[in-house]
């Protein structure tokens, strides 16, 4: 099956079938057969693909049927051998540290020719391949283990060591009670959870059309799409629309998705008679330099997005990686040749921008623009393109001779536009030029305290404004006139606007009179922190040590200078990471502890007002500040709220109508899809934010699969952190400590290489009910690149959730949660903070920072702390619209009835006003449990699955509950096929500025 058959199956659950005629004798028989297959994944056929899947040939079906297996099982990471370092687990060592001092004792003194250090054994074998350990097979069976028991790296195919082990489920020893560590008590065994809601594959009779459909709507996604989608919308384009433009829509929202649809047809229609034409249409759709930007570094295969990867500027020496093994970065692209037409369109392009706006434009990705520039050649031909080259010169800080074409151009620039470009003579006779920005414009009046102006300023840029609406109310306190000309700019410029930016910037508002704000003590105690921190490193950068990088010996010295007060684990870690430990800090003083509430690690933490930022990346971070801003006027925040529901209201109108609006309240806890680009793919389509009810389960397993480059090791690693309730640590779970709470916390072991084809895997059981009565209130499960290599450059990486068997296998794909991939120039992946005591997980999806290597939960913890406390309050605050504000609208401005959906099967009848349906939604209840009849009604529903879509709809026996023409939006799940399904971000794409 093509690549097509793949996209289809994973976003809408159908599959086409070709085949014609009548159906083989035994059709039944095998659908039957194939079904049961299915069944053991978690999937089941609609009777409409059953029914076509009957009359295929006998020489077509098999393979229709392997690929189909095959991708389902793709899916959920089914699709290889998930194998950990202990074949027993979750039965893993219970004595660790006795392990650990056997796997020591064989590294230092094993030595070739010479008896077991262990046991005495003569003759216990050659080096193993590529380590070179000498493990012995008595006091290290190797039907326990999958690689090295030593070092845990996967050997080479042709080792003696490891036998050929048949597989099987393996058994846990007897049930435990749950909370006692020990074997001795039985009296309460670990209860399995439900199985998972099965997945329904339908037919897909039109798969060309299927493809145009999906195609518009993700080109019609008013944000930026994820790695996923635009692989997606690739395969969608070649399949129905490749080298061309004029299927496209006369706006497409984001300029990231038009920049690579046009990237793409450029690749196409390469040396074809329409090639020129092609060129002429993409540059009539650049409304803005950066827009032919993105478009030629995409066409070079780079990030539309136009993020370069970070750079990690570790002082040498500051780390403990091996010399055999150099940092890997993450490649920057290459700008290609670019074809003359596309050149001079680029050129011209910019032209007729502008000096002025096309110099403001280039400064905003100036290291994209510098290289660009190598193959635009600007200045080759200066009286074509004046404005294109004198753009290119402010850029570059280019010095010209006054007489030159290029000086003269600049100087004639500078004559027309003297406020925004100022002309610099130097000495010997050149002459250069700068740009005055937008930006420091709008600066130069918040100095001057003109707030009026700042705000006519930014009515020049309608998104800039709403972005900055707090900080404009902020400035202008109590003065009147001031906040009138702010409420008029808003107003003034709300039709404009995105209608992302506009849902951000009224929930960003949300609880801003009632703000509390870090105290004096707690913004000193930052300053210090932030203090000593810039020291450190600038004292580590100057004493940079030029001894032997991994030396065993070095490890052991400086894990000595702990080991007396934190025990083996310290010993454990430095001999794995090689690094030096530094010696322990000093206690502070009682003024200095008091002052320092809220400090953790060096930074503003859980006890501290703080705000939390998004950097714009490739990938999802944090930064977080203490909370300075003084509150703002309800009656400004209420003004904005009323103007963001009203105008999203009135364009939802312009749309079709629907009858009824059934709406589930526990939407409110689900976050909006923003910058939905950085996201991880993944199985579940979790949007980051959102607030998941845990399936009523005792144990929930977490596993890891890598699989990494040729000549790179990469050692991944699958740890949890667990904190009480005042985000306090309480301890962790990782290679450094197979065993929490006795058995709250099972690792499965450390697996530091994963060669193909079979890679390495790790799993992580947590027991949730042991964990709350070891005082767990918090499990933030995190993945970390041991070796610092980026994720981006693994072969493959893939982790998730699963709920296990108690007797079952170590990996079951039909018990999946969720699955999701690690990707971009990231070394630690938060993906998930879980309360254990409520059972609800938040998915974050959040990258960590981190320098240099040896990455571990016992060096990140502070930051882990943080980090996990910050998405945990930052989400649950309400600082994010979510998708019942983005269905309130459509409700209030669509449909002639509204009704909320609660939890325990009532209803509350609302009237068309977002602030209502809102607090019914905060509601645990509602006044009736009469559902009008919707037979003969069209529906807008939203729910957060099927199930709930079945408990707010129930079908009560008819063949649809709804009229045709219904829409239904879930957040996770595939609905029955009488309903049009839309994602959440459908809905907002149709919200656009008209």
């Amino acid at each position: 099956m093509d690549a097509l058959a793949v996209v289809l199956l994973r976003r809408t659950a159908r599959v086409s079938v070709v085949g014609s005629g009548g159906a083989p004798a035994d059709g039944a028989a095998w659908v039957a057969a194939l079904e049961a297959d299915l069944a053991d994944r978690g999937w089941l056929l609609r009777q409409d693909l059953r029914a076509g899947a009957t009359r295929l040939p006998p020489a077509v079906r098999i393979r229709w049927a392997d690929w189909l297996l095959a991708t389902v099982d793709e899916l959920v990471g089914a699709d290889r051998p998930l194998l950990p370092l202990y074949r027993s687990f979750p039965n893993t060592p219970r004595d660790v540290e006795a392990v650990y001092v056997r796997r020591l004792l064989t590294h230092l003194f094993a030595v070739p020719d010479a008896p077991c250090v262990l046991c005495g054994r003569e003759n216990v074998g050659e080096p193993l391949d590529p380590c070179g350990h000498l493990v012995c097979p008595a006091c290290f069976p190797a039907e326990q283990v999958t690689g090295c028991a030593v070092c845990g790296r996967r050997l080479s195919a042709d080792n003696t060591y490891l036998t050929i082990v048949e597989p099987s489920s393996p058994v846990r020893s007897r049930p435990r009670r749950v909370g006692t560590p020990t074997e001795d008590a039985d009296e309460r065994t670990v209860r399995d959870a439900p199985p998972l809601p099965m997945r329904i594959a339908g037919l897909e009779v039109d798969p060309i059309g299927a493809a145009i459909r999906i195609r518009d709507q993700l080109v019609g996604q008013p944000a930026a799409l994820s790695e996923t989608d635009r692989a997606d919308l690739k395969v969608l384009v070649d399949a129905t629309a490749p080298g061309r433009l004029d299927w496209l829509p006369d706006v497409v929202p984001a300029r990231e998705t038009l920049a690579q649809v046009i990237a793409w047809a450029l690749h196409a229609a390469a040396l074809t008679p329409g090639y020129r034409d092609l060129v002429d249409a993409a540059a009539r759709r650049w409304s803005t330099a950066t827009d032919a930007a993105r478009t030629l570094w995409a066409y070079s295969g780079g990030d539309p997005g136009l993020v370069l990867p970070r750079r990690d500027d570790e002082p040498p020496g500051a780390t403990g990686r091996p010399s055999r093994e150099p940092a890997v970065p993450v490649p920057v692209a290459r700008v290609r040749a670019l074809p003359r037409p596309l050149r001079r369109a680029v050129l011209a392009h910019l032209d007729a921008l502008g000096a002025v706006v096309a110099a403001e434009d280039l400064r905003r990705h100036p290291t994209v623009w510098k290289r660009l520039g190598e193959r635009l050649h600007p200045y080759e031909n200066v009286a074509a393109h004046p404005a294109a080259a004198v753009a290119f010169a402010t850029l570059r800080g280019t010095r010209a001779a006054v007489e030159s074409a290029l000086g003269v151009a600049m100087v004639t620039s500078c004559a027309r536009a003297p406020r925004h470009l100022l002309l610099t003579d130097h000495f010997d006779g050149t002459a250069s030029v700068r740009v005055r920005t937008h930006a420091s414009l709008v600066e130069e009046a918040l100095a001057a305290g003109d707030v009026v102006e700042a705000a006519r300023l930014l009515t020049e840029r309608p998104g800039e404004l709403w972005r900055r609406l707090d900080h404009l109310l902020r400035a202008a306190g109590d003065d009147p006139a001031a906040q009138a000309a702010i409420e008029e700019a808003a107003r003034s410029t709300a039709a404009r606007v995105a209608p992302g930016v506009l849902a951000s910037a009224a929930a960003q508002l949300a609880g801003r009179d009632d703000t509390t704000t870090a105290t004096d003590a707690q913004l000193a105690a930052t300053a210090r922190a932030r203090a000593a921190a810039a020291q450190a490193r600038a004292s580590a950068k100057a004493t940079t040590e030029s001894a032997s990088v991994g030396g065993l010996g070095d490890a052991l010295r400086a894990a000595a200078l702990r080991i007396g007060r934190d025990g083996p684990a310290v010993l454990r870690e430095a001999f794995r990471s090689g690094a030096r430990t530094p010696a322990p800090a000093e206690e502070p003083t009682a003024d200095e502890a008091a002052g320092a509430a809220g400090i953790v690690g060096g930074r503003p933490g859980p006890g501290m007002p703080r705000r939390v930022f998004f950097p714009r990346g490739s990938v999802v971070t944090t930064w977080t500040e203490p909370e300075r801003r003084p509150t703002l006027p309800a009656a400004a925040i209420t003004g904005v709220r009323e103007l963001v529901d009203g105008e999203l209201a009135t364009r939802a109108a312009r749309l079709g109508r629907y009858d009824v609006a059934v709406l589930d309240a526990a939407l409110a806890e689900v976050p909006a899809p923003m910058r939905e680009r950085a996201a991880s793919t993944q199985l579940a389509g979790w949007p980051r934010g959102s607030v998941r009810a845990l399936p009523d389960a005792e144990v929930l397993r977490l596993f890891l699969h890598w699989e990494e480059p040729d000549a790179t090791r990469v050692d991944l690693d699958l740890s949890c952190v667990f904190f009480d309730q005042d985000w306090q640590r309480v301890g962790h779970c990782d290679y450094t400590q197979l065993r929490f709470a006795g058995d709250g916390a099972i690792h499965s072991g450390d697996l530091t290489s994963a060669p193909a084809p079979l890679g390495a895997t790790e799993y992580l059981d947590l027991h949730l009910n042991r964990l709350v009565e070891h005082g767990v209130r918090y499990a933030a499960p995190t993945l970390l690149s041991y070796n610092a290599v980026p994720f981006e450059n693994l072969t493959e990486a893939i982790s998730g959730v699963m709920l296990p068997l108690t007797r079952g296998e170590q990996f079951d794909g039909s018990r999946v949660a969720q699955r999701f991939d690690l990707r971009g120039n990231a070394r630690m992946l938060l993906p998930m903070v879980v309360d254990l005591r409520t059972r609800r997980l938040l998915w974050t999806d959040l990258t960590l920072n981190g320098r240099g290597d040896n990455h571990s939960v016992g060096r990140h913890g502070d930051q882990l702390a943080r980090a996990a406390a910050d998405q945990w309050e930052h989400f649950l605050g309400g600082h994010r619209p979510t998708i019942l504000d983005l269905l309130a609208w459509h409700a209030v401005g669509r449909a002639d009835r509204i009704l909320v959906g609660h939890a325990d099967h009532t209803y509350t009848e609302v009237p068309a006003d977002a602030a209502a349906i809102r607090a019914a939604a905060v509601a645990k209840t509602g006044g009736t449990r009469q559902l009008p009849d919707l037979a003969d009604r069209t529906v807008l529903a939203g729910v957060v699955d099927p199930e709930a879509l079945d408990r707010l709809i129930p079908r009560l026996g008819a063949p649809a509950p709804v009229a045709s023409g219904s829409t239904v939006v879930t957040v996770t799940g595939t609905p029955d096929t009488y309903w049009r399904v839309l994602r959440a971000v459908d809905l907002l794409g149709q919200l656009g500025a008209g």
